[in-house]
């Protein structure tokens, strides 16, 4: 199972540190990137930089869009 902390004061690592080791099992793995909601900020810039490369004809209308939605729901609920 993992599990991430998110520390706000740095003070405090040391102190949190000590005591997750104290515990059976447990791994210390420190990382370095900045997060946006549990993701490393790199993936948000990735995702913004296939925005803007996107083109007119990439795209479909939001009525297509949930005609599709629609397709695959009944495609799923046939196979049960």
């Amino acid at each position: 199972m993992n599990l991430t902390i998110e520390i706000e004061n740095k003070e405090d690592y040391p102190f949190i540190k000590e005591l997750l080791e104290k515990l059976k099992g447990v791994k210390i793995v420190q990382n370095e990137y900045e997060t946006i909601e549990g993701l490393p900020s790199y993936v948000f810039e990735e995702v913004e930089k296939y925005g803007d490369s996107l083109k007119e004809e990439d795209l479909i209308s939001k009525r297509n869009f949930f005609k599709l939605i629609d397709e695959e729901i009944c495609k799923s609920n046939s196979q049960k």
